[in-house]
């Protein structure tokens, strides 16, 4: 057996809101590639939605928020989650906040699923459960917030977005490495930025560890870590989320807290704003919101306001 690997993010461009990452991994067989689940477990997933399927939708998050919406991302999240034994899909959205967060994140009742189903969410799970089941695969999915003040720090302290992902993407690499010491893993991470050189950045991940540089291009870049248990295969891809199952599961994982993040903060400010159209947080749409919502000590915009 090994593990395919995914990771992703939503919300490195916004101005307003936080930076959503998420890693989703599959125990299989060790003969299965980046793709293979889609064809392996195509009794319970499919790369497509159309009203009426049963199946979870696993793709792209931009194309299946257009499609099914975020109901189409509970189904997965959910599934994933109950076979993954997570009993709390929204577990990030729960955490304790520490430092100085917007109080819009904290408080309040964090409810899954809020756009789905939970029936339908029940039947993909038993779809799902039984095709990694017959598959003999396992499935972990793992997602995390990083708020507008600790974005900020970074880039105070010198880091430009990517750079500041990159630290998010290596929490989620240290992650996967110690939730499986003891067999070979393969992750895709969907390439951010113009970066193509990862290995002095691999090296201060995985000190004392001996890395080889296997393809090093625009479009991918890719190294062997060598570990005792397995070696870990990371290959660095633009639009990774097509090709690698992991990692288009990880892409709506990312997405979806990244919305339920967003919609906190709006139904926050409707309550002291509501003739205020709520946004998005992206650049033009934030000017906007920001000019409506005028000024006041009490709003604390400082907060939420990322200064790149």
């Amino acid at each position: 057996m090994k593990i395919l690997a995914g990771i992703d993010e939503a919300g490195l461009g916004p101005t307003i809101g936080p930076l959503a990452t998420a890693s989703a991994a599959l125990r299989v067989p060790l003969d299965w590639e980046p793709e293979t689940p889609w064809e392996a477990l195509s009794a319970a997933v499919t790369r497509t939605w159309k009203k009426g399927e049963t199946r979870i939708a696993v793709a792209d998050s931009k194309v299946i928020y257009t499609s099914a919406g975020l109901a189409g991302f509970e189904c997965a999240i959910g599934a994933f989650s109950a076979c993954a034994g997570a009993a709390d899909p929204c577990g990030c959205l729960r955490e304790k906040l520490s430092g100085p967060v917007h109080p819009c994140y904290s408080g309040g009742t964090v409810r899954f699923p809020t756009y789905a189903d939970a029936a339908a969410i029940a039947r993909a799970e038993a779809l799902l459960h039984d095709a990694l089941a017959a598959a003999g695969a396992a499935a972990h999915l793992r997602a995390a917030l990083l708020y507008e003040p600790e974005l900020n720090s970074r880039y105070a302290d010198g880091l430009n977005k990517n750079a500041a992902l990159l630290v998010e993407t290596g929490r989620h690499l240290r992650a996967l490495d110690q939730a499986f010491p003891d067999l070979p893993l393969s992750v895709v991470v969907d390439k951010q930025g113009g970066r193509n050189d990862y290995l002095p950045w691999l090296a201060d991940l995985f000190p004392g560890a001996w890395i080889q540089e296997e393809l090093c291009g625009r479009d991918c870049s890719r190294y062997i870590v060598r570990r005792p248990g397995g070696d870990m295969d990371i290959a660095f891809v633009a639009k990774g989320d097509r090709n690698s199952f992991a990692t288009a599961l990880a892409s709506l994982a990312a997405k979806y807290h990244r919305e339920r993040a967003m919609a906190r903060l709006n139904a926050w400010f409707l309550k002291r704003r509501p003739d205020v159209k709520p946004t998005a947080g992206y650049p033009t749409d934030a000017r906007r919101w920001l000019r409506e919502v005028g000024t006041g000590r009490e709003l604390r915009l400082d907060l939420i306001v990322r200064e790149r």
